[in-house]
């Protein structure tokens, strides 16, 4: 055999996932990743923020408010504390790539070339 070998045209490329349905692997837009870290960062701030806020609102409640009272806003920060797992969801999420599941061949998608 001589020549240059088979080259594959990635514009023709369909993967198969485990359930069997055909996809393409898409491109990621430009700037799509630092907007998923600002994102992050601003969920983490936030989050930290709010769980401090409320602690802070637990802590007075100790002092100024009548032990029942106290008490219901001790649950604040138990209540808050889940925000904090959303930035690692989202960076999590945003790790894999970016596909595109077909229900049919798309129209970009050259038909096969029949010998």
């Amino acid at each position: 055999m001589g020549g240059t070998g088979f080259t594959p045209d990635p514009g023709r490329l369909y993967e198969v996932g485990r359930d069997g349905r055909p996809y393409t692997l898409e491109p990621e837009l430009p700037g799509a990743a630092e907007a998923r870290e600002r994102r992050v960062r601003r969920w983490w701030v936030c989050a930290v923020l709010l769980n401090g806020i409320s602690m802070g609102a637990a802590a007075a409640a100790v002092f100024l408010l009548p032990r029942s009272a106290a008490a219901w806003f001790g649950v604040l920060p138990l209540l808050s504390a889940p925000l904090l797992l959303v930035p690692p969801l989202i960076r999590r999420r945003g790790l894999g790539p970016p596909r595109r599941i077909h229900r049919r061949r798309p129209d970009g998608f050259p038909p096969p070339e029949l010998p």
